[in-house]
């Protein structure tokens, strides 16, 4: 078993842009990113409080985090193997399997 620590070898070995919004291969399109005002960059601070517990107290932790704000979201479906097929093939001519 082996594992990728590094971001951008991630990305080049798996297909997926690392890059702006959709760099989370795991919420992929139902993230929470949002454009930094002064930068532009991509941020994903705060976006993933919804992976935790619904009783953990980071959910209801308004004040360390986004200020007034309490995650009541849920984290999004775990594709299987097929449905993670069907969504990139949508993408266009891919070559699976080489």
């Amino acid at each position: 078993m082996w594992t990728i620590n590094d971001f951008p070898t991630y990305g080049m070995v798996s297909g997926w842009s690392t890059h702006e919004k959709l760099a989370c291969t795991y919420c992929m399109e139902n993230n929470k990113a949002f454009k930094l005002t002064n930068g532009g960059k991509a941020s994903f601070f705060n976006c993933h409080r919804r992976f935790l517990p619904s009783n953990h107290r980071y959910r209801k932790n308004n004040n360390d985090f986004f200020v007034g704000r309490v995650e009541k979201d849920v984290a999004p479906l775990h594709l299987s193997s097929k449905e993670l097929h069907d969504v990139v093939s949508e993408y266009g001519d891919i070559v699976f399997g080489l």
